[in-house]
């Protein structure tokens, strides 16, 4: 594995960990954000695709 791959790779490991920690220790947050219903507010949009698309890098990785 080449050096810059490694290196994305461990940093998109790592900006995954603290993104979970961060989810670990505020729930009240996330809790509020959902519920939370603004149509002029589209962020829970953005942070739900967000997080599919995490789940699905997650998925690919664990194939590969």
């Amino acid at each position: 594995m080449s050096r810059s791959r490694s290196f994305n790779r461990f940093h998109r490991y790592l900006a995954r960990q603290k993104r979970r920690g961060l989810r670990a220790v505020l729930p009240q947050f996330q809790d509020a954000r959902d519920h939370q219903q603004s149509p002029a507010d589209s962020s829970n949009n953005v942070l739900r695709r967000l997080s599919l698309r995490e789940i699905e890098m997650d998925l690919m990785e664990a194939e590969a």
